[in-house]
């Protein structure tokens, strides 16, 4: 998890609402400091505490963590192609690289 993102789209909607740290953090029953530290990712809240964040700014956990999604399935991604690319021989490593650059231009040049 990305926490730094995490804060900053906590920050983002705070501002957005127009309140102050120490509001929402009194809304939230958590200390200015606290809140202020989950905004710049210094430390992590709870599942709880995160919930109640979204609901005062009535936005949602979604929301506040998309990029960690987003992440989270390029890495799946990552990882499985890379397992599929160390099962295979030196031949067909090769093939891999070939087929994966001309599908990186291709892509280049606005097809698939």
């Amino acid at each position: 998890m990305d926490y730094y993102l995490i804060g900053s789209r906590i920050k983002e909607l705070r501002l957005k609402r127009g309140m102050t740290q120490e509001q929402l953090a009194e809304k939230a029953d958590i200390s200015t400091n606290f809140l202020a530290c989950i905004e710049i990712g210094k430390r992590k809240g709870s599942f709880e505490t995160y919930s109640n964040i979204v609901d005062i700014l009535d936005s949602s956990l979604d929301y506040i963590t998309q990029d960690n999604i987003k992440s989270a399935k390029l890495n799946m991604l990552k990882k499985e192609m890379n397992e599929i690319f160390e099962s295979c021989g030196e031949k067909n490593q090769k093939l891999i690289v070939r087929l994966a650059k001309e599908v990186r231009d291709s892509e280049r040049d606005g097809g698939v």
